[in-house]
């Protein structure tokens, strides 16, 4: 009986069971207060009420633009009514209150959003706040600069130059030694010391003894430096790609872009390019964000998931000119002088707007996975001119729905001239960038 499967429904039951209590496990924070369903409900309906009213002034267990929320009920025990303060500070300052007023003064006189609470519910964001514990990353989180322990990338070619000398040596020390060993041989039968004629005039002797071999090596080592100055000659100054490492320049702040941009399913924070680039869709360039874009979070976000990428946040703060202590600006900046990645030839043209706006091309196409596996901004695409003509005669532009043709569509459709059935054709069939021009020299090149 033993060996017989369960019954499926039993099965099912198991498997349902199994999941609601591996679910409260998740669901409750590492709390040992939290060890009730009651308990596990309250926290979670504090913190979306938290996170959708008092999240972007407060922080349960740091000052932000208002103070920590975490032991706010014990500290007003006695000290005056915390629900009228919550609901409305501004109406509760007017009944004068000593402490409301000491903490409206204390806080710089910040206004505090009136909140359309119940009392239940503050009670809910309360229990929230005094039973909060910080997240801990889930495994395989990225975080800044190299892991602890990880492999590094060895470079072989010093080893191989070492070995090429110890080999050299050892060839010439055996050569001396053969020398002295013919010498020694002669001299006993009685013959003087055959002449050497040093290395030069050895290898010159064996060619001229095997002319053939020699002229078949010599033709090779010919054909073959021709051949590699050739694929030299063709990826100068030219970086990323297969042929050449990507271009990796060390920046003055190390901006992590997998952690910043990757998948939140990863760990990730997942924000969109755009926000920190937000020309990218308007203008020729992508631009580069300043540090009040950086700012927008790390005024609440001062600690990163290391101990480098805490210290790199406070970089952010110097050159934003932030004071974490006092929460204020002091006005003393230092703009950071980031190097640029990407350079483009000066008689080439290339508008980030008409490729991501009209051509709805995905950042990751040109840049690489960023998203993924790039802890440092890097060039991942080699930007030659067949890079790009490739592309252009790979890549599907779909003009039916892009607003960009609108007037394009509109104006086949209204043409007496016969175009009806260019219309249909560019709406049914595949149109490259080609098709539309991307090869014409004059659309890339002033």
């Amino acid at each position: 009986m033993s060996g017989r499967p369960r019954p499926p429904k039993l099965r099912s039951l198991f498997i349902a069971s199994a999941q609601i209590v591996l679910s409260l496990f998740l669901i409750a924070p590492l709390n040992p207060a939290l060890g009730q369903a009651e308990d596990v409900a309250l926290y979670a309906a504090g913190e979306k009420i938290f996170k959708g009213n008092c999240g972007a002034c407060h922080k349960p267990d740091k000052d932000l633009t208002g103070p920590a929320l975490k032991g706010s009920r014990e500290r007003w025990e006695g000290q005056g009514d915390i629900y009228a303060w919550i609901k409305n500070s501004q109406d509760y300052l007017k009944t004068g209150n000593a402490y409301a007023k000491g903490l409206f003064e204390q806080w710089n006189k910040s206004v505090m959003t009136p909140n359309a609470l119940t009392n239940e519910e503050i009670d809910a964001v309360l229990y929230y706040v005094d039973n909060y514990a910080p997240p801990v990353p889930p495994p395989g989180t990225v975080a800044e600069g190299p892991a602890p322990g990880a492999p590094q990338e060895i470079d072989i070619w010093p080893w191989m130059l070492v070995l090429g000398l110890l080999f050299l040596v050892v060839t010439l020390s055996l050569s001396g030694v053969k020398r002295s060993l013919t010498d020694a041989v002669r001299e006993s039968e009685g013959k003087a010391p055959k002449e050497h004629p040093g290395l030069v005039g050895s290898i010159r002797e064996w060619a001229w003894n095997n002319k053939v071999f020699a002229s078949i090596i010599g033709l090779l080592v010919t054909v073959w430096v021709v051949v590699a100055l050739w694929d030299q000659a063709w990826v100068i100054g030219v970086y990323g790609g297969d042929e050449v490492a990507n271009y990796r320049p060390e920046q003055p702040i190390l901006f992590n872009h997998t952690l910043h941009a990757g998948k939140a399913d990863k760990g990730n924070l997942a924000i969109d390019c755009q926000y920190c680039h937000s020309s990218a869709e308007k203008s020729k360039h992508a631009g580069i964000p300043s540090t009040n874009v950086c700012m927008n979070c790390h005024k609440a976000v001062a600690e990163g998931r290391s101990p480098e990428g805490t210290a790199e946040i406070q970089k952010i703060y110097a050159a934003a000119g932030w004071d974490p202590a006092t929460l204020q600006f002091t006005g003393e900046e230092d703009p950071v002088e980031w190097v640029k990645v990407h350079n483009l030839p000066d008689h080439a043209f290339f508008s980030h707007a008409q490729h991501v706006a009209v051509g709805k091309l995905d950042c990751r196409e040109c840049h690489g996975p960023i998203d993924e596996e790039m802890t440092v901004a890097e060039q991942w695409a080699p930007l030659t001119m067949g890079w790009c003509i490739q592309c252009h005669n790979e890549k599907e532009v779909n003009m039916a729905g892009n607003g960009y043709y609108d007037e394009t569509m509109a104006r086949l459709e209204a043409s007496d001239l016969g175009h009806r059935e260019l219309k249909e054709y560019l709406e049914d069939e595949k149109i490259t960038v080609k098709e539309l021009g991307g090869w014409e020299c004059a659309k890339c090149h002033y």
